[in-house]
């Protein structure tokens, strides 16, 4: 038909990058799932020390990601940090199938096999935060340009972008129902070592498979022009225009309705701040972009709020 639209395709490298974050769910919900069943049944600590470390483990594996993303986005190139930050995920989970095996050792040995197994569960978590956020800003890396531009598109159809990160979800979920389920059934039925070696198998596969892949990668280098920080780009944004409207005026109506205009003083208050205005006069396209982003982040807030509330609530 000549009216009929072709349908959207992801290429190869999209394809495999979710196949990636799947596996990675599926690997670490293998091991967070049943966690407090090990600690209790093999490690024999109480169920509410068992519960304590699960649940310290699980808010510094949440807090990380905030910490190494920034820092990561910034300063190093993603598909670097996927690669050193996969390695000491699998590192991690070797250590901890190693626990497993271990276990049946002397007595004298446990407190240093305790450390050891806390030592394992944390670089997990240090492993993963350089990798979750990585790997998902390098999936969208593999979008073209255009697609960042929905308003050229048919708002009444998703774009190439949304149907990527629709997929990526639905890849996270999948992988994680699977680790959930059959690495629980594994665990209990085959045993820790196996129910433990499983996961760090499949992210060793997954760093093989990714490494594969690298030359159908789109690799987009980083601008050196852009600020280091994107947070303090979106504030110096903020903070230009404001003074960008006050140096053009302020209008206030007194108690009898007259309109008075209040001028800014010739002398500018700081250099920085008149650098700041000829900056965003020079470049209008980088003040729309830092100003749009600046929207999306406090449009977040929001959403980010009613989660932090949902999980305090599910916590407790």
């Amino acid at each position: 038909m000549a009216g009929a639209q072709r349908p959207q395709r992801f290429s190869k490298s999209c394809i495999l990058l979710m196949a990636i974050a799947g596996i990675e769910r599926f690997a670490f919900k293998g091991v967070a799932s049943n966690l407090v069943t090990y600690l209790t049944d093999v490690v024999k600590l109480s169920n509410s020390s068992a519960a304590k470390m699960v649940n310290s483990w699980c808010g510094f594996t949440s807090i990380m990601p905030l910490l190494l993303a920034p820092i990561a986005d910034a300063y190093c190139y993603k598909y670097s940090t996927i690669m050193a930050a996969s390695f000491l995920y699998v590192g991690g989970l070797a250590a901890l199938t190693s626990t497993a095996v271990t276990w049946s050792w002397p007595d004298e040995n446990r407190k240093l096999l305790s450390s050891f197994l806390s030592w394992s569960l944390y670089l997990i978590s240090i492993g993963q935060a350089g990798y979750n956020p990585s790997l998902q800003a390098f999936g969208g890396d593999q979008l073209d340009d255009e697609e960042e531009l929905p308003c050229s598109k048919d708002e009444n159809k998703p774009n190439k972008r949304t149907l990527f990160f629709k997929w990526w979800y639905f890849a996270v979920c999948g992988g994680s129902l699977m680790g959930v389920t059959v690495m629980s059934y594994i665990q209990d039925t085959f045993g820790w070592v196996l129910g433990f070696a499983i996961p760090a198998i499949s992210m060793a596969m997954s760093i093989l498979i990714f490494s594969c892949g690298s030359p159908i990668y789109l690799y987009k280098q980083p601008d050196q022009g852009k600020a280091k920080m994107p947070f303090m780009e979106i504030v110096q944004a903020i903070k230009a225009s404001a003074l960008k409207c006050f140096h053009c005026g302020i209008t206030l109506q007194n108690d009898k309705a007259e309109v008075v205009e209040l001028e800014l003083q010739e002398k500018p208050l700081c250099q920085e701040n008149l650098d700041n205005l000829k900056d965003l006069d020079q470049n209008p396209k980088r003040r729309i972009i830092m100003l749009e982003n600046a929207k999306i982040v406090l449009r977040l807030l929001p959403i980010w709020t009613m989660l932090l509330m949902s999980e305090l609530e599910n916590e407790n």
